[in-house]
């Protein structure tokens, strides 16, 4: 807080300095109300270069300075037309311009809601950005709906998000770290995509941004729409399955300060459902068949509020809050059916000559409890020009979780005893981060960057399962799971430095970052835990060259880190399966990863296709591995299992078909080598695989729009066995209505209910088939109405919208 302090005064002094001669005024609208933060800037003469700028203060008046000369000043504020000045600065002293008066420009607006709508996809080198305002398929929707129609992402029924097949993915909120990401990617069901404004892309990553993630980064920036007066939008959605929300999006600017306000509340009922089959051969031979139907009810509350405070000069400081509360129940019902296979043998399936041995019936009953808090302040000076700027940001982010079940197990035909358990989880984190960022422009070539980061997290999570013997709950013994509190500490500190810079058609970028990762973990009742401490560097390159303004190419170098998230971590069993387990491993070390990329991108007037080779070798690996004891029971746990060589290429292409019609598509090829070894046997695979999206945008009769959506994932060979394809189809219409301010959309997901996740695991002694479908078929209607704004913008501070 003392550096924040610093910046902050050292900052504000930079903005006393002053040169002569200088040049003042007044900027008002037309009834002679003063504008606050209308931008000033002072031009060349051939008004190819910004001489210097600035921002008008709450009076609307304003004040820089700059050598004689001849300049153009230009005035502009939102909403309404440019002002521009010939003037002359000659000797000392302060140009005196009086009040400039500012005119609405109401006609080129009424055009903007027409012609001004962001185009889906902006293809760039080092990132690809995708409008998430202009898909239909994901309104009503979450993060996670909207991350399903981006190309080079996919999920699984894990919850797991990949970036072109890699899992060691990065996911930043606005740029920065958060609580929503903590334990993997579930909880970005808690973010509403009206609240979305892009997602951003970057695969290789440079050296400004924390080193973690093998994969690269998927950055989701929310809305942010500061205007002056009162503005937002309000949106309600339903739907079947039962998902229905409610929300708003509040923004008010008066005079310095821009108040928002975001607020949604959720509720959803969602089945899900799946089946196993698994035989096993050894010292004795079974096969058993499990079918799984389950039923999540969750309702989720959020709100999102605070502050921009428009300083003096180009410089914002913002104070924001999250506050986050959800709870829900999931009833799940478990059928196992046991088979006598007759004679020795791994089956693969059951066949009709098989004696039932045994049914059973398993209810779960799982209700969970959490809620998250976060407390932020960010500041910004920009030095009278964007390329030279600070940033500093202190976020605190806590939170708790409780989750408790009931497993209750029957037998229906057939020999066995009943069996009662239950379990409880009460997991509290803290978090704590400070980073800041330097630019500072070097002539007119070069540009150097710097910044830091201190990072710490805090876990504890205590975890008991009790077993219902002779009338009692007990705690079993360890054979089912241990049952203790698990603490959790990591310590990142960083330090970064980059310098870009151009020399004719070529472009460069060097990047050094390096980072300090101290781990603690302890188990308080068996006193056993694992320390790590480690300092790593991690350099970045990038070369760029023009070859014309539709040509260009460029190579890129980065080194990354995946370290392990703390829910990989904790040692405790999950048994709501009796058959099949997940524990987590307190000693998993962190992956690393080298990456090359090759890119060409041609663009002409109606469209753009970018290429890209890529190479990826990562070391330490983290996989889960099945194990099967002889009771046909399997444990899932992950481990640093394998080195991996993975190569491919991807295509992603957009084109303007007809006037009013849309088309991208992309397409990654990929092929993986991995080997590694687990308790002596050898794990390896040979896999080639590939991803597919297209997506289709119809607009027609100036008002409505038509979306569809195509994903198609090709098998894919695991170090255990397959992974079989995988495919779904969305839909979408909207109309515009109430002068455009409103947009009434219905879509429908996974429009042929064809998204399952198909597996194999093949081990020495055992086989196992499963499907599981975590979602089903569909049916959103939404609606979302904006005031005082353009169509389709939505609103939130600086603070909801914060970036880099």
């Amino acid at each position: 807080m003392l550096c924040f302090a610093f910046f902050i005064v050292h900052s504000a002094q930079a903005q006393t300095q002053t040169k002569s001669p200088s040049i003042s005024g007044k900027v008002v609208d037309d009834n002679s109300v003063a504008i606050p933060n209308a931008s000033v800037a002072l031009y060349d003469r051939a008004q190819t270069e910004i001489i210097s700028g600035t921002v008008t203060n709450p009076d609307g008046e304003f004040t820089l300075t700059a050598r004689s000369g001849e300049y153009v000043l230009e005035v502009s504020y939102v909403a309404f037309q440019k002002y521009q000045s010939d003037i002359e600065l000659n000797g000392a002293g302060t140009l005196e311009l009086g009040t400039i008066k500012l005119r609405e420009e109401e006609n080129i607006l009424d055009e903007v809601v027409v012609t001004g709508e962001r185009s889906y996809m902006e293809m760039n080198f080092d990132s690809r950005t995708f409008n998430v305002g202009s898909d239909i398929t994901s309104l009503g929707g979450n993060a996670l709906d909207v991350l399903d129609n981006v190309p080079s992402i996919s999920t699984d029924f894990e919850g797991n998000v990949s970036l072109r097949g890699n899992q060691g993915v990065q996911i930043l909120i606005n740029g920065r770290p958060s609580n929503l990401v903590r334990n993997g990617t579930d909880a970005l069901s808690s973010i509403p995509a009206s609240m979305i404004k892009e997602i951003n892309i970057i695969t290789n990553p440079s050296a400004r941004y924390a080193a973690d993630g093998t994969a690269g980064i998927i950055d989701i920036v929310l809305i942010d729409d500061v205007r002056l007066g009162f503005n937002g939008s309000v949106q309600a959605n339903t739907g079947m399955p039962q998902d229905h929300g409610i929300g708003a999006n509040l923004n008010y600017h008066v005079n310095n300060i821009n108040w928002f306000l975001n607020v949604d509340f959720e509720y959803e009922n969602d089945p899900r459902s799946g089946s196993t089959f698994r035989s096993f051969s050894a010292d004795t031979t079974f096969a058993f068949e499990e079918s799984t139907d389950s039923r999540e009810r969750e309702m989720e509350g959020s709100t999102y509020f605070g502050a921009d405070i428009f300083l003096p000069g180009e410089q914002v400081l913002t104070a924001s809050a999250r506050i986050n509360l959800e709870g829900g129940r999931e009833n799940t019902d478990v059928f196992y059916r046991d088979y006598d296979p007759g004679s020795p043998g791994i089956y693969r399936t059951v066949f009709d000559n098989w004696n039932i041995v045994r049914q059973t019936q398993r209810e779960n009953i799982e209700e969970a409890r959490e809620s998250d808090y976060s407390l932020r302040l960010q500041y910004e000076n920009r030095f009278g020009g964007r390329d030279h700027r600070l940033t500093a940001d202190f976020d605190f982010e806590f939170g708790n979780e409780d989750d408790d079940s009931n497993l209750n197990q029957i037998i229906e035909q057939g020999q066995g005893s009943p069996l009662n358990q239950r379990t409880f989880g009460d997991e509290a984190y803290r978090e704590v981060r400070f980073d800041t960022d330097y630019e500072r422009p070097l002539g007119e070539w070069a540009k150097f960057e710097s910044g830091m980061r201190i990072s710490m997290d805090w876990l504890d999570n205590d975890y008991r399962i009790e077993e219902l013997q002779d009338g009692n709950w007990v705690v079993p013994g360890d054979e089912i799971g241990i049952s203790d509190n698990f603490t959790y500490f990591e310590n990142v500190n960083a330090l970064y430095a980059i310098l870009n810079g151009n020399a004719g058609d070529f472009t460069f970028q060097l990047g050094l970052r390096a980072e300090n990762t101290r781990i603690e973990t302890q188990l308080d009742q068996t006193g056993t835990g694992s320390s790590q401490n480690y300092l790593n560097l991690f350099p970045s390159a990038f070369l760029s060259y023009t070859l014309s303004e539709q040509n260009s190419f460029q190579i890129n170098y980065s080194r990354r880190i995946s370290r392990p998230w703390s829910r990989l971590l904790l040692p405790f069993t999950e048994i709501s399966d009796t058959r099949s387990r997940r524990i987590g491993n307190p000693d998993l070390r962190p992956e690393f990863g080298n990456s090359f990329e090759l890119g060409y991108m041609r663009s002409w007037e109606s469209g753009s296709l970018l290429s890209s080779v890529y190479y990826r070798y990562r070391t330490d690996v983290t996989e889960r591995v099945t194990t099967i004891n002889g009771l046909g029971i399997s444990t899932s746990r992950p481990i640093n299992l394998a080195t991996e060589n993975a190569w491919g290429v991807e295509f992603t292409f957009d084109q303007r078909l007809f006037s009013k019609i849309d088309f991208t598509g992309s397409l990654n090829l990929f092929q993986s080598e991995r080997d590694g070894t687990f308790e002596g046997t050898v794990y390896g695979s040979e896999s080639d695989s590939f991803t597919s999206r297209v997506r289709i945008r119809w607009r027609f009769l100036n008002t409505w729009n038509f979306q569809a959506n195509a994903f198609y994932r090709g098998p894919e060979q695991t170090t255990q066995g397959r992974r079989e394809s995988s495919m779904f189809f969305g839909s979408g219409l909207s109309k515009r209505l109430l002068d455009g301010k409103a947009t009434l959309s219905l879509n429908v997901r996974d429009l042929f209910n064809t998204r399952f996740s198909d597996r194999e695991i093949l081990n020495p002694n055992s086989f196992t088939s499963s499907q599981y479908s975590w979602s089903t078929r569909s049916f959103r209607l939404n609606f979302r109405y904006n005031f005082n704004s353009d169509a389709g913008a939505g609103s939130g501070g600086r603070g909801s919208g914060w970036r880099r």
